[in-house]
């Protein structure tokens, strides 16, 4: 074999393993990121958002249409934003649907704005079909609500407002049905 020929054969071989050496640490850093917080590390009760209205959004939902947060103002809102690839919001997500199905007649609305800039529609339609999520899913396809104007350090996470639209709590990372409760009690006062 010619040395120029191993030289080149080599260096791909290094290239190949500077990437996969990378796209490992950018995996087990989303992994870890994503992975369940103790509730002391995820409440952000001092959130630059806390006590300031909700920024108003316009998103399309799975069926086609239109929803604006503003449309709900006078009820109690959790926006919760989530992936279907997020393992937290699998685990957390029966909760949220039950905690709904028994508010929803005090008004109270869920949001589930789905991260589709880094999901699929496939994928997003087949986990809403498992947890049974009758709530609006929410689409975000360019990151503008989750990114511009929440700032969402990642998924899942939680932004309860009360019926003026005020930000009463911003939660990152798991919720146990116990937190949704008290979280949720809170709001709806």
């Amino acid at each position: 074999m010619d040395s120029s020929v191993f030289r080149v054969r080599l260096r791909t071989v290094y290239i190949m393993l500077i990437a996969t050496t990378l796209a490992i640490v950018v995996i087990v850093a989303l992994m870890v990121f994503t992975l369940k917080r103790s509730p002391e590390q995820t409440v952000f009760a001092s959130s630059s958002l806390v006590g300031k209205h909700a920024h108003d959004f316009t998103l399309p939902t799975l069926d086609g249409t239109e929803v604006s947060l503003s449309q709900f103002r006078g009820q109690p809102v959790l926006i919760n934003f989530w992936a279907s690839w997020c393992l937290p919001c699998r685990e957390e997500m029966p909760e949220l649907v039950r905690s709904y199905e028994t508010h929803k007649s005090d008004g109270f609305m869920v949001l589930g704005l789905n991260l589709t800039y880094l999901d699929t529609l496939p994928d997003v339609q087949a986990f809403v079909s498992e947890f049974h999520m009758t709530f609006p899913i929410l689409l975000d396809q360019d990151g503008q609500v989750a990114g511009r104007l929440y700032q969402i350090p990642g998924v899942p996470t939680s932004i309860f407002m009360n019926r003026d639209g005020t930000i009463e709590r911003v939660q990152v990372g798991f919720m146990s049905g116990e937190q949704i409760d008290k979280f949720v009690a809170e709001i709806l006062k």
